[in-house]
């Protein structure tokens, strides 16, 4: 049951960002993109891939389901339509966006939940587009699409 929950808790991480600046949207196409596209619902693409120089996409296979994600206008975080915040502290229930980084805020407190050390200062945006949005999260980096 612990692992289940410290599973939940790592997918949970997934996600992240508030006030509008600007983010190169993808290596290739050196333009701007407003951070104004942020703002929306994110479904999971269950495709993760590794910190390490050489890894590849890969699709994860997990007994529950990975949450939508939401940024909001005024700066909430949700995770399937709730405050998004963990207890371990990596994901709260608000959001900043500067310089291509999410930076959350409003954390959960959770006496009873045991929580794996590790320094996560938010989430790198590496690319977002209309309808894709790629983050660098805490363990992982993770594909998301626009909900529709």
């Amino acid at each position: 049951m612990k692992l289940l929950t410290l599973c939940a808790g790592l997918l949970l991480m997934v996600s992240a960002c508030q006030s509008v600046d600007e983010v190169s949207p993808s290596k290739e196409s050196g333009a701007k993109v407003s951070a104004d596209k942020l703002v929306g619902k994110w479904n999971p693409t269950y495709l993760q891939k590794g910190k390490s120089v050489d890894a590849k996409w890969e699709t994860i296979n997990t007994l529950i389901a990975l949450p939508t994600i939401e940024f909001t206008a005024d700066g909430k975080f949700l995770s399937d339509g709730k405050p998004g915040a963990d207890c371990c502290g990596w994901v709260g229930n608000k959001y900043s966006f500067k310089d291509s980084k999410i930076t959350f805020s409003d954390f959960n407190y959770c006496p009873n939940v045991v929580c794996i050390a590790i320094a996560c200062d938010g989430w790198k945006v590496e690319k977002i587009e209309s309808d894709t949005l790629v983050v660098e999260t805490c363990f992982a980096t993770s594909k998301y699409v626009r909900a529709k």
